[in-house]
């Protein structure tokens, strides 16, 4: 189950490794709901420390959502892009 950065405190994290992944979603630039997803492993980290924790919070500021999925040891970074497409069904609601 994912949960939010916010609400995973340091003791769930302690002493695990787990793998970032990034995924950006293409919005639509009418209803802005997404059109694509674009997903990418990035590295792997360990939570040991306070300070990992702390630097995992400060790069988690850059992105639109951070999602922690504890059972399968992923942390999912989120962003949204908007690619200049737009759904056929919206076009057709113009």
């Amino acid at each position: 189950m994912k949960k939010s950065l916010s609400e995973v405190k340091f003791e769930e994290l302690k002493g695990k490794s787990f793998e970032l992944i990034s995924i950006v979603e293409m919005l639509c630039e009418i209803c802005q709901k997404p059109l694509d997803k674009r997903e990418k492993s990035l590295r792997k980290i360990q939570i040991l420390s306070k300070e990992d924790h702390q630097n995992l919070l400060n790069r988690a500021t850059v992105h639109d959502r951070v999602e922690v999925d504890t059972e399968n040891n992923k942390i999912y970074f989120y962003d949204h892009d908007f690619p200049g497409d737009v759904h056929p069904e919206c076009i057709e609601k113009l």
